[in-house]
């Protein structure tokens, strides 16, 4: 970009509500030979935060993102090793906090880390197990048994700072209880007049309407419901001009619920073979109203997935329903 007008974005740097495009534009300065404003740009972006008040700015970023490509870009460009160090440090915090990573979250420490590999430092470590002395200059991975976890202890025996990760993986025993943040998720199981269909003795063939409330605390404009389905349940892909079923065929209290649905900004929308997914915007305070036709299709007892709703940019805004309700379909 020409100097002029990277200084005259500098003239404007007061509206900025993220730090991370005074780092980018004094990146910007400092390669077409502007050190001083170049620095100034740098340290005031460091110092600036994500703004609170701005609300949802459209950059699909995060304190976290934010931070990991600010460190991406003075890796990059050779500056302020001081500031590196610092924001190393301060993503490590961020990034083990969290329990869920958004897309852009993932790719910006990807970039940060990639950089970080290629500056190798001998590193050796002792552990508590057996035999187990680790050293090297890249990273290494052990796995280890739940009896083993439960009295590892990892000293770090050389001069190197030593990064220790753990990973924990699992299969839970009972199905996760409903829970909530931002966001909240209600499944009802109807008839095909928009009544409450109990699912304790459905026929092979029978048609079941699903509608799935959809609400939030704060507005939500990039919300994702997934709606697992039981083994025994099969959509009716709606998306099909064939479909042997329609929601434009039912009536009653359905014609309501189809009407609410049919006013809904949904930006995407999939009928999947084991899952519906659709994407679409969620206004503070304001209930959304998602149906779908599925029909009972393989005799048996099957457990039912519970259903989902998570922001896709920042992914701890989510809710999972009730479910572990059980369906019994018979010839």
């Amino acid at each position: 970009a020409p100097l002029g007008a990277l200084r005259e974005l500098w003239e404007q740097r007061a509206a900025a509500r993220s730090g991370l495009p005074l780092v980018q534009l004094g990146v910007a300065l400092q390669l077409m030979g502007d050190a001083p404003r170049a620095k100034e740009a740098i340290a005031t972006g460091l110092q600036t935060g994500r703004s609170e008040k701005a609300g949802w700015l459209g950059d699909y970023g995060s304190t976290l993102r934010d931070d990991a490509l600010k460190l991406a870009l003075l890796q990059e460009n050779k500056l302020q090793p001081q500031a590196q160090n610092q924001l190393i440090t301060t993503l490590s915090e961020e990034a083990y906090s969290q329990r869920w990573l958004s897309t852009q979250e993932s790719n910006a420490l990807f970039l940060a880390g990639r950089n970080l590999q290629s500056q190798p430092a001998a590193w050796q470590a002792q552990t508590t197990l057996p035999g187990q002395f680790l050293q090297g200059d890249n990273a290494q991975t052990i796995a280890v048994t739940g009896e083993q976890l439960a009295s590892l202890q990892v000293t770090n025996t050389g001069g190197a700072p030593l990064w220790l990760r753990l990973d924990s993986s699992g299969y839970p025993v009972e199905a996760p209880a409903p829970e909530s943040n931002v966001l909240h998720i209600e499944r009802h199981f109807l008839d095909t007049q928009g009544q409450l269909k109990p699912l304790s003795s459905l026929k092979s063939g029978e048609l079941v309407m699903v509608w799935l409330d959809v609400w939030a605390d704060k507005t939500v404009p990039d919300a994702l419901v997934v709606d697992l389905l039981p083994a025994g349940l099969e959509l009716e892909n709606q998306n099909l001009a064939n479909a042997s079923a329609s929601l434009s065929n039912s009536g009653g209290e359905a014609d309501n619920l189809i009407s609410r649905m049919q006013q809904l900004d949904i930006q995407h929308m999939e009928f999947r073979d084991d899952r519906f997914v659709a994407a679409l915007p969620v206004n503070e305070g304001e209930h959304v109203t998602l149906v779908y036709l599925a029909r009972a299709v393989t005799p048996g007892s099957y457990t039912i997935p519970a259903p989902q709703v998570e922001s896709m940019y920042i992914p701890q805004w989510r809710a999972n329903g009730a479910g572990g309700e059980i369906l019994s379909v018979t010839p």
